[in-house]
């Protein structure tokens, strides 16, 4: 579809909901604003104002395209990783800065052999430091894409940045198109898994290596204009007490793609009626007078070295016109975030490439 028809489309959705739904009725008619702006500001360059002391510029990862970029911060390092060799590899960076993980130690850790259900399209890999241990899961596939699954590496030592031990598939008993598994740990310890085939569904875990296939269930699946038929990319985060799932609707080669927001209400998390989606997208396409940011979504979450802010990691474009469509160019950022008074993050837009942003608190002085 066109940037145009789209934006029309969804102005006449927006419409629709600010008519019928008083409760949201800000939050829409503040992205009819936005969804009403010139969609020729979208086609100019980016900003290119120098970032200044005390500041950096999205995106963080310039030397190669980033997308499904994961961030966890461990002993006062951030660990990176993410779609950056799909054919070849996975590979985890480090650095003490969030803002300069382009300038840190990149280590590939592991190989793709050159046959079989690993050797291709490895997609989504996650870091996750469980009970002591650290474990690469990943998505490839024979070459085929109906043929993707799920695999987990588990690191031989302390160091993710050392060798891996390869446990396979995740999800044995699950013989079907599965991407984007991410693991969702309860404050309890209890772990789940989630994953997306189109719709989102979570599954108990016997180990951080094997997953519970007789807990399996439906968690979510497209039923909002905005979604556009495609759930993927569901990301635990946990606040105060508060449990959401975020995910990532459309599709990751489109302008539209954008973050929605699952909220766990109690009751059986295995159970789809203990989750309330958000109407709007919570995270979504921005265009302005400052630029364009486009394809925003597939995120994960970190913290500020010191731990006073929170940070959400994505992957998006700059919107250099409709034949720019496609995987190619999705770069990684990060933007400060922020909470309501009861607990519910407030993403804000994404801001254009090039414009000077404050780095998170706590940063070093020092080049990673």
């Amino acid at each position: 579809m066109g940037l145009i028809a789209y934006k029309i489309e969804e102005m006449n959705w927006i419409s629709r909901v600010i008519k019928k739904c008083v409760a949201c009725r800000w939050i829409a008619t503040a992205l009819l604003a936005v969804s009403f702006i010139d969609c020729s500001v979208a086609r100019s360059e980016p900003a290119s104002t120098a970032p200044t002391a005390g500041t950096f510029c999205n995106p963080i990862v310039r030397s190669v395209d980033a997308a499904d970029p994961w961030v966890i911060l461990h002993d006062g390092l951030y660990y990176f990783t993410g779609t950056l060799d799909p054919e070849g590899g996975l590979w985890i960076w480090s650095s003490k800065n969030l803002s300069q993980l382009d300038s840190g130690k990149k280590v590939k850790v592991w190989s793709a052999p050159a046959t079989g259900g690993e050797s291709h399209a490895i997609w989504a890999p996650e870091l996750h430091w469980i009970n002591g241990k650290w474990y690469l899961y990943f998505t490839a596939s024979d070459g085929k894409n109906q043929n993707h699954r799920q695999y987990v590496l588990e690191a031989k030592t302390s160091d993710p940045q050392g060798d891996y031990i390869d446990r396979g598939r995740i999800d044995p008993d699950l013989d079907s198109f599965a991407i984007d598994g991410s693991v969702l740990e309860m404050p309890n310890g209890k772990l789940y898994w989630l994953y997306s085939d189109g719709k989102l569904h979570i599954a108990p875990m016997l180990s951080p290596v094997k997953v519970d296939d007789a807990g399996r269930s439906l968690l979510a699946s497209a039923t909002l204009p905005w979604e556009r038929g495609w759930l993927e990319a569901p990301e635990a985060l946990i606040h105060n007490g508060r449990i959401f799932i975020a995910y990532s609707a459309g599709h990751s080669g489109t302008p539209n793609y954008s973050i929605g927001l699952l909220s766990y209400n109690g009751g059986d998390i295995l159970d789809a009626k203990s989750w309330t989606k958000s109407p709007m997208a919570v995270f979504y396409p921005y265009f302005g007078a400052d630029g364009a940011a486009y394809t925003v979504g597939h995120n994960s979450f970190t913290t500020s070295p010191d731990g006073r802010e929170d940070w959400i990691v994505y992957h998006a474009k700059d919107w250099r016109g409709e034949e720019d469509e496609g995987f190619a160019g999705r770069t990684t950022r990060i933007q400060k975030f922020t909470w309501s008074k009861d607990n519910y993050p407030i993403f804000g837009h994404p801001i254009p490439s090039g414009i000077p942003l404050r780095r998170p608190s706590g940063e070093s002085d020092k080049t990673p």
